[in-house]
């Protein structure tokens, strides 16, 4: 899903896997710490059926105001519909873009709620994107994905597959979840990281489960033009991501003592800091920092 991710505009973007994650017993109880079965299963009665945890492909983008969502995984059509209705003060649009058997047709619908405008397609029964925020009468990212979705988009190319990403995409290799910052890096965001954002084209983190029981390995990546400067750069980059680690959220989650590591690798274009954490430390922390956001999301 995550090829349907459109470039132009992105800030963010989330490539996770949650299958692949929850297919490790010994997480589950710890996702379960962070966000209890009943508040998923309530989650899936408000949006068409939909759990997240039985997602094998969840791709979450941010373009300005609006977000884009991106799921694989087995869908009702007629489900969802009702329950983007339920979410609207009116639907203003459905249309099929394209007919086809049950996994090949792509639907559209949009719809205007209070707060903002919605658009949701269905690719078949395997596929939904979701924009919210979207803006009425101009193509948002949404309509690009369907666009890349139906090869009508030749000499565009999908976040992932264009520069800065594509080189951040293929240093990070395959993992569970990933997120991905492109540059330019400008303002007070530039000053990020010890200031070494402003010269940074791209940032990466890649999470896999570690192969001891309930760790996960992190490994974050800055991406530049760093050359010979790229040793003394590593130092301010590691310097830096331990800052972090030592804020109130990092030792809340444990960040601050790994279990191995943090490593330092450095080249003339990647700086990598790397550590393997705590799985059950970082629910725990999780669960301290974030319990009344996450209620408030599952109940959206």
């Amino acid at each position: 899903m995550v090829d349907l991710a459109p470039a132009a505009g992105l800030d963010m973007l989330l490539d996770a896997h949650p299958r692949d994650v929850l297919g490790h017993a010994e997480l589950l109880p710890l996702l379960a710490m962070v966000v209890p079965d009943v508040e998923f299963r309530a989650f899936a009665a408000k949006h068409g059926g939909v759990d997240p945890r039985a997602l094998e492909d969840l791709v979450v983008a941010t373009y300005g105001e609006s977000t884009l969502v991106l799921g694989l995984g087995d869908f009702d059509g007629p489900s969802l519909e009702r329950a983007f209705s339920d979410r609207t003060t009116r639907v203003t649009l459905r249309a099929i873009d394209r007919r086809g058997g049950p996994l090949s047709s792509i639907v559209r619908v949009e719809g205007a709620p209070e707060a903002d405008h919605l658009a949701l397609v269905m690719f078949g029964r395997r596929a939904i994107g979701l924009e919210t925020h979207a803006v009425t009468g101009r193509a948002g990212p949404l309509r690009v994905s369907e666009l890349f979705a139906m090869n009508r988009l030749a000499r565009a190319k999908p976040a992932l597959r264009a520069p800065p990403l594509d080189v951040a995409m293929r240093a990070m290799g395959n993992a569970p979840v990933r997120v991905f910052f492109p540059g330019p890096f400008e303002g007070e965001t530039g000053n990020g990281l010890a200031g070494l954002l402003r010269a940074a084209t791209a940032v990466a983190i890649a999470v896999r489960v570690g192969d001891t029981s309930a760790t996960f390995d992190v490994t974050v990546s800055l991406f530049g033009a760093w050359n010979e400067d790229a040793p003394k750069a590593g130092q301010r980059f590691a310097a830096a991501v331990e800052n972090m680690t030592r804020s109130d959220l990092g030792r809340l989650c444990g960040w601050h003592e790994p279990i191995q590591g943090p490593d330092l690798t450095t080249s003339p274009t990647i700086l990598t800091v790397s550590a393997r954490i705590d799985a059950v430390k970082l629910a725990q922390g999780a669960r301290a920092a974030t319990r009344g956001q996450i209620e408030e999301i599952m109940k959206e």
